[in-house]
């Protein structure tokens, strides 16, 4: 007796497991097959219309400052890498820049960025040195407005230790030959507007 329902616990248990694994196979068949991580990788890292919109400010641009006449130079954005970044290039007037052992050196004005768009983060992000104000490299994160044709970006400094500033910098796209750069600081609980340039282009790509 104790035979047959052991043979009859073992059928029941087998028809069991077939059905969970016809069924599972049926399942399986029917999902959509995920990319691979590598494919992932490939796709993500591919420049795309959100990189495009930095192209429109690629080329060869002279800068003057909205109020001080003398604040001007020259601009250039190039893109690199099949566009999956842009590097950009300012040189303005010469001016006292600070070098070592608390000496000062009259040069150029200069400034190196590097610009792109985080696929995964959705954010533009870019990165800048330059040789007059600040030991470090800026880290700079931004979104676009198509509407406004404005890219967006914000980031923290902190020059001098324990006085940490809050920054904000809109570029305005106003043609295919003109844009605007407004720099903001936090002061109190707003931003306040202290410098803005305006950029004419001379030469495309």
């Amino acid at each position: 007796m104790k035979k047959i329902i052991l043979k009859k616990v073992l059928i029941r248990l087998c028809q069991a497991i077939f059905s969970y694994v016809t069924f599972s196979s049926a399942v399986y068949a029917q999902a959509p097959k995920q990319p691979d991580t590598m494919t992932q990788l490939l796709d993500y890292s591919r420049p795309g219309t959100a990189h495009a919109q930095l192209g429109k400010l690629a080329g060869t641009w002279l800068f003057q400052d909205a109020k001080l006449a003398f604040v001007k130079g020259t601009l250039v954005r190039k893109p690199i890498y099949n566009g999956r970044f842009y590097s950009v290039e300012m040189t303005g007037g010469k001016l006292p820049v600070p070098v070592a052992e608390g000496k000062m050196k009259e040069d150029f004005y200069q400034s190196m960025q590097i610009e792109g768009f985080d696929n995964p983060k959705k954010k533009y992000i870019s990165t800048s040195i330059n040789n007059h104000i600040g030991s470090d490299i800026q880290m700079q994160t931004g979104t676009f407005d198509p509407a406004g044709q404005a890219f967006t970006y914000e980031w923290d400094d902190e020059l001098i230790p324990g006085q940490a500033q809050k920054n904000r910098r809109i570029l305005t796209i106003q043609d295919a030959t003109h844009y605007k750069e407004e720099f903001y600081e936090m002061q109190g609980n707003a931003f306040v507007k202290v410098r803005e340039l305006d950029y004419t282009k001379t030469t495309g790509k």
